[in-house]
């Protein structure tokens, strides 16, 4: 009888242990950092990216967006679209960089980054 005991409780003990172990395993945290969005940047600061982090802005024809990406681990996608779906600027596994977006027609502009194991910082600005 103890002896059935002690394997019942080391059964248990083992299945709670693997159970502890896989969910563990299978969370994936989203997004560490920090993010500030406004009428007038997009600030955005990760040490863990692995979701798709946006930021919407109206712009005018003319204006020009400061863009500073500094990408130390991963991936990251960058995607600024109007409403209308016009495209501004679409970059696919970006690099530490610097340059400006010129905003060829007036709207809202969403502004998305997406990373996948991601460390580093995305900032646009509007200047």
């Amino acid at each position: 009888m103890k002896k059935k005991s002690i394997s019942l409780i080391l059964v248990i003990v083992t299945m709670i242990a693997c159970c502890i172990g896989l969910t563990g395993c299978a969370q994936d945290t989203a997004f560490s950092g920090s993010c500030l969005g406004n009428e007038n940047q997009f600030l955005l600061d990760f040490t863990i990216l692995n979701t798709t982090q946006h930021n919407q802005m109206y712009l005018e024809k003319g204006e020009q967006i400061n863009t500073t990406i500094e990408i130390t681990k991963g991936n990251v996608d960058i995607l600024v679209k109007n409403e209308n779906g016009a495209v501004a600027y679409q970059g696919n596994d970006v690099s530490t960089s610097s340059f400006l977006i010129g905003i060829k027609e007036t709207g809202t502009y969403t502004f998305e980054v997406t990373g996948q194991k991601a460390e580093g910082s995305v900032h646009f600005v509007k200047n």
